[in-house]
């Protein structure tokens, strides 16, 4: 069933940093009342002419710009252009997907998956940059797909519960591979510190 997979993430994250984030962290407030902001709207329509789309897409769409309205001009244009990008690799892969299926080998979900995370490890070193050019992606795409179809008769509607489960997909393995980096950052760090212990005893010996 779809959504089943958005709401069951979202609903673990939600009570994750509800009640094991403290409250002195910025953050924290913010993002507790978003994320149920777009869990509530993920099941209302907006009718845009011949567009239908989900509202929860719009919503976020919306925050992500307001909340980047303070970073440098040079930081905007950057993510405007990931952004552009992760748009067109989703746009294309969707109808990719649609027209020829049967070079398709496994679920097309893990395919994209795969695909627009390490397309977006090649444009951002930064985390919180690579998250928001693939929301921003991912909601501008499926809308560029949504108006292509429409305008050759073919009934779609935009930002899904099947495109939340996608998104949700995407943007856990994003997480899991940045919780990937911080353990090797750590392995690494603690590595190097023994071994100048070490290397200090040695000398301190001779």
């Amino acid at each position: 069933m779809d959504g089943i997979l958005f709401y069951w993430m979202s609903w673990i994250v939600w009570v994750i940093v509800m009640f094991f984030i403290p409250k002195t962290v910025p953050f924290r407030f913010d993002f507790l009342f978003h994320l149920l902001a777009v869990m509530v709207l993920a099941g209302y329509k907006l009718e845009i002419s011949f567009l239908s789309m989900h509202m929860s897409g719009l919503y976020l769409f919306f925050i992500l710009c307001v909340y980047i309205r303070k970073q440098s001009i040079i930081k905007i244009m950057e993510l405007i252009s990931g952004c552009l990008i992760v748009t067109l690799a989703y746009a294309s892969f969707q109808l990719f997907s649609l027209l020829d299926p049967i070079w398709l080998v496994i679920n097309p979900s893990y395919l994209l998956c795969l695909f627009l995370n390490y397309l977006i490890l090649l444009l951002f070193k930064n985390w919180k940059h690579r998250l928001f050019a693939l929301l921003i992606g991912l909601i501008m795409g499926d809308i560029i797909y949504a108006v292509l179809l429409v305008y050759h008769s073919l009934p779609y509607v935009a930002l899904t519960f099947a495109w939340h489960d996608d998104a949700a997909l995407v943007l856990g393995a994003n997480i899991l591979w940045r919780m990937l980096e911080l353990v090797g950052q750590y392995i690494y760090l603690s590595s190097q510190s023994k071994w100048l212990t070490k290397h200090r005893k040695e000398n301190f010996n001779q």
